[in-house]
């Protein structure tokens, strides 16, 4: 059966219905775009969503930067900072200066030294998981980022990577939590699509010359697609 575009009624649907059950998006974008859909997935800084953040491209500051304007309670947050295993410890520290300073004895906080180190990198997700999912009462209050996994196709194997997504995706839908994936749109497809399979949508995000987002979006169970509309 090939991909059908979705009626607006019908997308409001089945996305309500993943969001309920639990759900995991794969963000297929261009870096002018990485930043505006990672906010919309993470929701709102006016609602309850309680955040665990894996940085793997950008330093955790950045990310405490961009969280500022929402709680940073460990019951609400966490980090798994992977961006010392791609960039250096060096960079990855906050900047001179940075509003949010990184506390590595910090509950929220921990380091995975290896990238290619699937076993660990997935325990400190599943504990911060644990800990922010405690008293968490509505679907997709959980929200899980990884910002990039360009380097983790350099770090695992082709098998490796598949498990370990399978495995977070999974623990986040035993919480109705809602995972996005960052992805660079210039990945081999092929690889892409390996991984595709353990995501219940995809999400196209395209920056135009004017500088304006736009994404698209596929659910995988029906094959609907989206038209192109304005991210906002």
């Amino acid at each position: 059966m090939g991909a059908e575009t979705a009626t607006a009624e019908a997308f409001s649907q089945e996305l309500a219905a993943l969001k309920r059950q639990g759900c995991n998006v794969l963000v297929v974008n261009d870096p002018s775009g990485s930043d505006a859909a990672c906010e919309r997935l993470l929701g709102g800084s006016d609602l309850d969503r309680r955040h665990v953040f894996v940085p793997t491209t950008t330093s955790v500051s950045h990310v405490l930067d961009r969280h500022e304007p929402r709680r940073t309670d460990p019951a609400y947050f966490g980090v798994v900072d992977a961006s010392t295993a791609t960039r250096g410890a060096a960079q990855a520290a906050p900047s001179p200066g940075s509003a949010a300073q990184v506390d590595a004895g910090s509950t929220w906080y921990s380091r995975a030294d290896e990238l290619g180190d699937a076993d660990d990198l997935y325990q400190q997700i599943d504990e911060h998981l644990t800990r922010v999912s405690e008293d968490a009462e509505s679907p997709s209050e959980v929200r899980l980022c990884i910002d990039s996994l360009d380097p983790l196709f350099d770090a695992m194997s082709e098998e490796t990577l598949f498990h370990f997504l399978h495995a977070v995706t999974s623990r986040v839908r035993q919480e109705r939590g809602l995972g996005h994936c960052h992805i660079a749109a210039g990945v081999d497809p092929e690889a892409i699509a390996v991984i595709e399979p353990l995501f219940d949508a995809t999400i196209h995000v395209e920056t135009t010359d004017d500088g304006t987002v736009k994404q698209r979006w596929q659910l995988h169970e029906s094959e609907q697609v989206t038209d192109w509309f304005v991210l906002e």
